[in-house]
């Protein structure tokens, strides 16, 4: 079977991906020095375009890097990509560098700026039915407040992740729980709704999220969450653009909630399954 070309967009051109070349010398791949945004989408039509623009500008602007679009021309492009590639759910990856450096470290003030188009793989429904198993990690990450790409904890530690059969790993600093690799925490405590606010990124998932449980009447509370309460929690779920909301019903072989998934997740899934499908049956923009 003859596979699909696919196309992607490098430093202002569009074009097919076999054609994408990075130098050796850019600051990206010497000193990880690079942002990046991943957002979903299905068919033409990308979810929450706006937030992850300005989550991108934010994280370019914590490096000092220029994003070489706007945002009305980075929508064009996304949607031309997504026509292109054709599938019916997709992930669109951005990722902006320092760019070329002669001397391997100084920035010339052009950056790289790509964007790939990637087909969506769900989770298992396994994982939204009966939870996931999470571990924790010690660590926190360089600038949380931008997506960098350095990511060696969350790789260097596949292999531990993978042994223990859990889905993320939780990084924890000074007996605090933060955020996960790829996604966000959360836990419910006696009815009470809490997730961390600070040394994290705050994903656009979670701050949905955030918004759909007080407009259910659920009392949210944004702030430091310690390792012991994740422990002790009446329920947990992580948030995440590729993943939705996953419960957890595991943290480090410790069983939460009995190890089943809780009703307060239960019906925040419910909440945010109806948005996002809301969200798509929207007329396109």
């Amino acid at each position: 079977m003859k596979s699909r070309k696919k196309y992607c967009f490098f430093n202002g051109k569009v074009g097919p991906i076999s054609g994408l070349k990075i130098s050796p010398y850019d600051l990206g791949i010497l000193r990880g020095y690079g942002v990046f945004d991943v957002m979903c989408a299905r068919s033409c039509k990308p979810f929450l375009l706006e937030e992850h623009w300005k989550r991108l500008q934010n994280s370019a602007g914590e490096l000092g890097l220029r994003i070489p679009l706007d945002e009305e021309s980075y929508k064009k492009m996304i949607g031309k990509l997504l026509e292109l590639n054709g599938f019916k759910r997709s992930l669109v990856r951005t990722v902006l560098t320092g760019g070329e450096a002669k001397d391997g470290f100084t920035p010339d003030n052009k950056e790289t700026f790509y964007v790939l188009i990637e087909k969506l793989d769900p989770l298992p429904r396994d994982v939204y039915v009966n939870g996931a198993n999470v571990i924790t990690l010690e660590y926190l990450r360089d600038i949380p407040q931008a997506k960098i790409t350095n990511y060696v904890a969350a790789i260097k530690n596949w292999k531990k992740r993978d042994e223990n059969k859990a889905l993320e790993i939780v990084y924890v600093k000074n007996g605090e729980a933060l955020e996960e690799s790829t996604s966000n925490l959360f836990i419910s405590k006696n009815g009470v709704l809490a997730t961390p606010k600070n040394n994290i990124l705050l994903g656009i998932t979670r701050n949905l999220v955030v918004n759909l449980a007080k407009s259910n009447n659920f009392k949210v509370q944004e702030r430091q969450v310690l390792l012991k309460e994740l422990y002790s929690a009446d329920e947990a779920f992580l948030t995440a653009t590729n993943k939705g909301i996953v419960p957890v019903v595991e943290v480090d072989g410790k069983k939460i909630g009995g190890g089943k998934v809780g009703e307060n997740t239960k019906v925040l899934m419910g909440e945010f399954n109806k948005f996002v499908d809301s969200y798509y049956n929207q007329e396109s923009l």
